[in-house]
């Protein structure tokens, strides 16, 4: 019939709006990979090239992207995406390999590897811990993941150091009660972090006997331990408002002062996202226990 308007189905309309929403997606993308590559070109201009991945600067941007999260979307996709896009920025800057703990379950460490640092960067699996210390220590930009234990097979913390590799992140940073990729790891780097900009140190504590027993009692947390004929071996982790003598005196508050207390780096804290409200997540640091 003549005069008569065609309709749009509100489906077609939809459509419509998502593909301009992926195309200003994909623009948005290709802006922010030019801003990155301004950074790095002033950075070098100045002298004042930062880690390739800074680990605090990246809690911060992902403490707010869990502000402004709403809606059905799981919050674990926004973060691997958002994990990606700046991995693969860092990545364009300098290539860098993930080296991964050697002695732990393999599928979990290169599912936690690529949800967390994407699919640029080359993995690396390392004969043991010890041994992705190593390699990290005498590179620049490489990176370090390590599953956690209660208890290790070796000591291999010894070879951290606040020179050389240290621990820079906890993963997951997000925790859920169910989550993808929720291996419980340690990020190794060379990037050097402020302690002032740590919420939580990370110590290679000794003691030639045996473990004082009221460590958590005293806000002490035994990350990971290895105990021998010499004595035990652990790796501890101690709030960051608690210098180095505050924390020996929590040591021996517990039952016992150790042989050896040497900072090997530190991390910023998890965020629960179960319990902490969009409101208190910020001020809240838990040293959040895996065992």
């Amino acid at each position: 019939m003549s005069g008569m308007k065609s309709s749009t189905h509100p489906s077609e309309t939809l459509l419509e709006r998502l593909k301009d929403l992926d195309a200003q997606m994909h623009a948005l993308l290709i802006e922010r990979a030019q801003v990155v590559q301004g950074l790095i070109a002033a950075h070098r201009a100045t002298g004042d090239e930062g880690p390739v991945l800074d680990p605090v600067r990246d809690a911060e941007r992902m403490r707010l992207l869990v502000e402004r999260h709403e809606g059905d979307l799981p919050l674990t996709a926004v973060e691997h995406l958002w994990r990606d896009i700046v991995a693969t920025c860092a990545f364009l800057e300098a290539p860098f390999t993930v080296h991964l703990d050697g002695g732990a379950e393999l599928l979990g460490m290169l599912d936690a590897a690529r949800y967390h640092f994407g699919f640029n960067p080359e993995l690396e699996a390392g004969s043991d811990a010890a041994d992705v210390v190593g390699v990290v220590a005498g590179s620049q930009n490489d990176i370090g993941l390590i599953a956690l234990s209660d208890r290790s097979d070796l000591p291999w913390w010894r070879g951290l150091s606040e020179t050389g590799a240290r621990v820079t992140a906890r993963l997951p940073f997000l925790v859920l009660d169910t989550r993808p990729a929720d291996l419980p790891m340690l990020v190794i780097s060379r990037a050097e972090v402020p302690r002032d900009q740590q919420d939580v140190i990370v110590y290679d504590a000794r003691w030639g006997s045996v473990l004082p027993g009221d460590l958590m009692g005293q806000g002490i947390e035994v990350v990971s331990f290895h105990r021998s004929a010499s004595g035990v071996d652990a790796l501890i982790a101690v709030s960051a408002d608690l210098d180095e003598t505050e924390a020996l005196k929590a040591c021996a508050d517990a039952g016992a002062e150790p042989d050896v207390l040497r900072p090997v780096g530190g991390y910023t804290a998890a965020i629960d996202i179960e319990s902490d409200t969009n409101e208190e997540f910020e001020t809240v640091v838990t040293i959040v226990s895996e065992g």
